[in-house]
């Protein structure tokens, strides 16, 4: 099996390495020192730096440089928060979508939710009407957790709890 590689994301670290190489040409050219010269003054030597100005190459470089680092740059600020589009075929189908029900409540979920709670909604989703002593089991939590997650998200209107018998009975909302 080998893996697949993400060309979005491929492209976005090339670019990356790019913009990265340009600026350290541009930093390294722009700091080299020019010529220095040795004067002798009263029997000791002066240094004296003289002029230094940057011949053709070099400003073609800067040019050529600067130009593959503002294109990278621009690059990653377009394409770093493309979402990939999926294929009708490639959307997955839930059963809450066969029932009827519509999923956003579940997506919705997934963003407020992390963890355990994540972990707990589950387990109501694919279980609607399930009892708590049997998300107690489904899950391995402790009962207290199991009721302070269950808490929570009764906060958040995920979920309601009804009596049932000497337990509750868990219900998506």
């Amino acid at each position: 099996m080998t893996p697949k590689l993400n060309i979005g994301k491929s492209s976005i670290l090339i670019s990356a390495i790019i913009l990265i190489i340009s600026v350290l040409i541009i930093i390294d050219r722009l700091l080299a020192t020019g010529p220095v010269q040795l004067m002798l003054s009263d029997g000791k030597a002066v240094p004296i730096e003289g002029a230094s100005f940057f011949s053709i190459n070099e400003v073609l470089l800067f040019i050529i440089t600067a130009w593959l680092g503002g294109m990278s740059f621009i690059y990653i600020i377009l394409n770093s928060k493309e979402i990939p589009e999926l294929k009708d075929e490639e959307i997955p189908v839930s059963k809450r979508e066969i029932a009827g029900i519509p999923e956003n409540k579940s997506t919705l979920a997934a963003t407020l939710l992390e963890g355990d709670e994540k972990v707990l909604f589950q387990n109501v989703l694919d279980n609607d009407g399930i009892l708590q002593r049997e998300l107690i089991t489904k899950t391995g939590f402790s009962e207290p957790k199991v009721s302070r997650l269950l808490d929570k998200a009764e906060r958040k209107g995920l979920i309601i709890r009804q009596r049932d018998g000497m337990g509750n009975r868990i219900f998506l909302r």
